[in-house]
């Protein structure tokens, strides 16, 4: 898993599983998480709200379901050539992880369960 706290952490990405559309809409949900920040706690704010994308080989049920944490929603976009889920676990009562994960590398059983929990999120474009 990666830790997305900046621009750069994007630019570094390199990998097949991360198109072009994918990086875009992490880099939309990296700018509206800064955008909730006063001026100056931005990173501060990130570190409460953390941006995590998932990488081919991630145990999804185990960064998921890890206590104390709690699953709080599933959502599937289709993106131009990627599909991705977002999935947000809350740490505690004020913070909140978004995981990005991309639907290429995973298997059978695990793209099930994510599309169990799954709530229906308009395409982003």
């Amino acid at each position: 898993m990666i830790i997305i706290q900046s621009k750069q952490d994007l630019a570094e990405l390199n990998h097949e599983s991360f198109p072009q559309t994918l990086k875009r809409f992490v880099s939309d949900l990296l700018e509206g998480l800064q955008a909730e920040a006063e001026p100056g706690e931005e990173l501060e704010h990130l570190l409460s709200h953390p941006l995590i994308l998932c990488e081919p080989g991630d145990n999804v049920f185990a960064l998921l379901n890890g206590q104390p944490m709690s699953l709080e929603y599933v959502e599937r976009f289709d993106l131009p050539g990627a599909i991705a889920f977002r999935a947000g676990v809350l740490l505690d009562n004020n913070w909140l992880a978004q995981y990005i994960i991309p639907a290429i590398g995973l298997d059978n059983e695990t793209m099930s369960w994510l599309a169990e929990r799954c709530e229906e999120a308009p395409n982003h474009e």
